[in-house]
């Protein structure tokens, strides 16, 4: 839910204004991401997916019974060549735009089977988050008491101060559970005099470097909370019913889903009806080229076969040769 500060003090807002506010800002938000970056990148990971895509295959065909590995150098030079001379349609990049731009436009969830799949979709990416959150938090205040206890593991100085740094923060955000992403002056002091009471001596960076994953921390365990909580808010959410149930995050996780799945389908087309023909084509070009070029040639076929191959065509140009001489001699002698 969005979030309101003004120097130093926090304006609660009524739940109705709040999801209101935070729905304004998500759909602007969204606009400017699938108007610019969106589309690129969505580009960009279908052409490494389709090259992953087109190195397995050609991985799999190592592996065959019947694979020859003598011209492996040269199909491996030859993909590569292509690869790096492809270039994906630029109209795919716009095409991608306008359906993107009117997948996230849609909010309204239509059954109760899809806002269980983005409820699963925010929890995955809320417990990612969380996880990672808590690493650095560890990192930061050192081990805990068990880990301290069962792995004889120590805080370092820096870490003990930070840890009970972080115990300060924490009582903040027990006060006021809807604190805002920043301290204000006189919460930093207050922080700071607190723990010169306990004989803790840190700076205000330090203060907001902790309040920083304390503060994300908090933040993600109350979205993880809504979460569980909207598994239920379906049937009000469907109905267009208000209530104290913020479920803002679910519809945008919808949207974000569905945008991924219309993508997704769209590259693949795209794949199928065009690159992949166009990336056959230049693959041929480029062996094409090769086949016409000695130098590359003798580089890129080689092994103890090509020796041989090598040695046997001198062999017969020698013996060519000897059958002309032998020829020509038996010719004189007639004369």
């Amino acid at each position: 839910a969005a979030q309101t500060q003004s120097s130093g003090t926090t304006r609660q807002i009524s739940p109705h204004n709040r999801s209101g506010t935070f729905n304004t800002t998500i759909d602007i938000k969204l606009k400017q991401w699938a108007e610019n970056q969106l589309p690129i990148k969505s580009v960009e990971i279908g052409w490494e997916t389709l090259q992953e895509e087109f190195q397995t295959l050609m991985d799999k065909a190592k592996k065959a019974r019947e694979h020859d590995d003598i011209f492996d150098q040269l199909k491996g030079a030859v993909v590569e060549t292509a690869m790096e001379k492809h270039m994906w349609e630029d109209k795919a990049s716009e095409m991608l735009r306008v359906i993107q731009l009117n997948t996230l436009e849609d909010r309204s969830v239509p059954d109760k089977q899809q806002w269980d799949g983005a409820i699963r979709f925010l929890e995955e990416s809320l417990n990612e988050k969380m996880k990672a959150n808590e690493n650095n938090l560890r990192q930061v205040v050192g081990p805990g008491w068990y880990e301290r206890w069962a792995s004889w593991k120590s805080a370092t100085p820096e870490q003990k101060a930070k840890n009970a740094t972080k115990g300060e923060l924490e009582k903040i955000l027990t006060a006021e559970a809807d604190h805002g992403p920043h301290l204000s002056y006189e919460e930093i002091t207050t922080v700071r005099r607190n723990l010169a009471t306990q004989g803790v001596d840190v700076d205000n960076e330090a203060i907001r470097e902790t309040w920083y994953l304390v503060n994300r921390k908090h933040f993600l365990q109350r979205a993880l909370q809504r979460c569980y909580d909207c598994r239920r808010g379906f049937w009000m959410y469907h109905q267009g019913l208000e209530s104290e149930l913020d479920c803002g995050d679910t519809v945008l996780f919808w949207r974000i889903q569905q945008m991924l799945r219309v993508t997704a389908n769209a590259l693949r087309q795209q794949v199928m009806n065009r690159e992949a023909r166009r990336l056959e084509k230049e693959i041929k070009e480029v062996l094409e080229e090769m086949s016409q070029d000695k130098e590359a040639k003798q580089k890129l076929l080689t092994g103890r076969r090509v020796q041989l191959a090598e040695e046997l065509k001198r062999v017969r140009q020698i013996q060519e040769k000897l059958e002309e001489f032998i020829k020509a001699l038996n010719t004189g002698g007639h004369d």
